[in-house]
């Protein structure tokens, strides 16, 4: 199968310490860690090492963090052509801090990944539309997203948009995308329903309201130690979680919505693709980094059996 990401490349600089700092305090760390990141990095990565034959669509600086960051994608099999660089911006990087309960805090510096250009996307279009799945995020220049969900969806290829890190984007997204997958903040974010002011199962239920109004048409949330909800074609329900002791959940969504997409490329139902998600972001939370923690096809599908047992 052939997966094609969109989204942003950064350098990871990751501190761990027994607790987040308050603002203005120095808090002493216990471990620290530089990787190769960004939400469609790690999307790719995860999704390479289940097999898939996967594609990067991104922009990085004409920096020594630029070439750490394609040099890591080409060592995973990723194919790296459609990755543009930029002569007058740096490499997006971001700085993570986590405590050991595995929260974190993150910055983001975008970068490069903000000057994608529409025409760099055309340049990508026999790609978009010979692949299986598109799968995108929002850390990257909201015209080249919009251009490329356009060209997969003539093409009739499947579209799944992660709507991260939240932030206002054109209402044409929710029905260019044949599945979104925010996170609980981000659900919140969109439709301006917050569990603070409800119950869990109304909460729920509003949110998927307010999105299908919008034109989602498959909705998947992930709800984090809870599993996560689906909303779709008359029907919801709520895959469970994995127990892990979590240390780091930074990539989970992305290990979840990688593995998503390649099990749906598969073949196999939405719920059974949604479980396999689950398990990937389970056991990524329950490992230190990024894409150091995210599971190959073997690890996986050996810790999806053991669950059964």
């Amino acid at each position: 199968m052939k997966i094609a990401v969109l989204g942003d490349l950064l350098y990871d600089c990751f501190i761990w310490a027994q607790r987040l700092p308050r603002r203005g305090e120095t808090v002493t760390g216990f471990r620290n860690g530089f990787f190769a990141g960004g939400k469609g990095g790690n999307q790719a990565v995860q999704a390479a090492r289940l097999g898939a034959e996967v594609y990067m669509i991104g922009k990085v600086g004409q920096d020594e963090r630029g070439r750490f960051l394609l040099e890591s994608l080409k060592q995973e099999g990723i194919h790296t052509e459609y990755v543009f660089e930029d002569a007058s911006e740096d490499t997006g990087t971001d700085c993570v801090m986590i405590d050991e309960k595995g929260d974190n805090l993150i910055i983001v510096a975008p970068l490069a990944n903000e000057k994608l250009t529409v025409e760099e996307i055309r340049k990508a279009r026999p790609l978009i539309e010979s692949c299986d799945i598109l799968l995108s995020q929002l850390q990257i220049n909201e015209e080249a997203i919009t251009e490329a969900l356009k060209i997969a969806k003539r093409a009739g290829v499947c579209t799944v948009l992660n709507p991260a890190p939240a932030r206002e984007m054109p209402p044409e997204y929710y029905e260019l995308a044949d599945y979104l997958t925010p996170n609980e903040t981000e659900a919140e974010f969109f439709t301006g329903c917050r569990q603070a002011d409800m119950e869990p199962e109304l909460w729920r239920k509003k949110v998927i309201e307010t999105f299908q109004e919008k034109g989602v048409k498959n909705l998947i949330i992930t709800l984090g130690a809870e599993g996560a909800l689906y909303g779709g074609k008359g029907d919801q329900y709520v895959i469970p979680p994995f127990q892990v002791q979590a240390v780091d959940t930074t990539a989970a969504g992305d290990a979840f919505n990688a593995s998503f997409c390649f099990s749906l490329a598969s073949g196999v139902p939405v719920r059974e693709a949604i479980r396999y998600g689950n398990g990937a972001g389970a056991m990524t939370a329950a490992e230190y980094g990024s894409q150091p923690s995210m599971p190959t096809k073997e690890a996986l599908e050996k810790f999806l059996k053991s669950a059964e047992l």
